[in-house]
């Protein structure tokens, strides 16, 4: 279950990367008529630095796997996807119960927070000791790296399908609940 997620992750990971590099791309081409301006280009090469040096080093540290963007946005997308897996057996369970818990949980002050905290609390601590726990991600990280193309293609296409399954689950669960309660 550890490598699985921690596969997810990678890919979650390498998709915000890749974007990060298009919007780079994009920004680059914009302002590209700036590099142009010889003063700016001058003062820089002053400095012993340069445009393409300054845009090295913001892909760096928006691409860092430690502390970037990148790794950020991962991070919060693997917790939401949990979320939404909570909130799906949520539903799951009131179908099969055939009743509607929702407005007891969103009547009582007290059954709200215990509902939020534990629709938050459980997430963070999956991820926790799946992927954070002494930067467990950075070792799957760097095996993963090694990996041929073919295998981390498969396993994109996996995350893919597991976001888009998870993501239906909650669609479906939503359309159960209002069909058969």
């Amino acid at each position: 279950m550890e490598r699985f997620w921690n596969y997810i992750y990678y890919s979650i990971y390498l998709f915000e990367s890749n974007i990060t590099l298009f919007f780079r791309k994009i920004l680059n081409f914009i302002f590209h008529p700036l590099t142009r301006i010889s003063y700016l280009k001058n003062n820089l090469e002053k400095r012993g630095s340069s445009f393409e040096d300054i845009d090295n080093v913001a892909i760096r540290v928006l691409n860092d796997p430690r502390y970037g963007k990148s790794i950020t946005i991962a991070g919060i997308q693997m917790g939401g996807l949990l979320i939404l897996i909570e909130y799906s057996l949520f539903n799951f369970l009131q179908v099969i119960l055939d009743k509607s818990l929702i407005q007891y949980v969103w009547g009582d002050r007290i059954y709200r927070w215990i509902f939020l905290i534990g629709l938050l609390i459980i997430p963070g601590i999956i991820n926790y000791i799946l992927l954070w726990k002494n930067d467990k991600y950075l070792e799957y990280f760097k095996k993963f790296e090694k990996e041929p193309k073919s295998i981390k293609h498969r396993w994109c296409w996996i995350s893919f399908g597991v976001v888009i399954g998870v993501i239906f689950s909650l669609a479906l669960s939503f359309w159960l609940v209002t069909e058969l309660i």
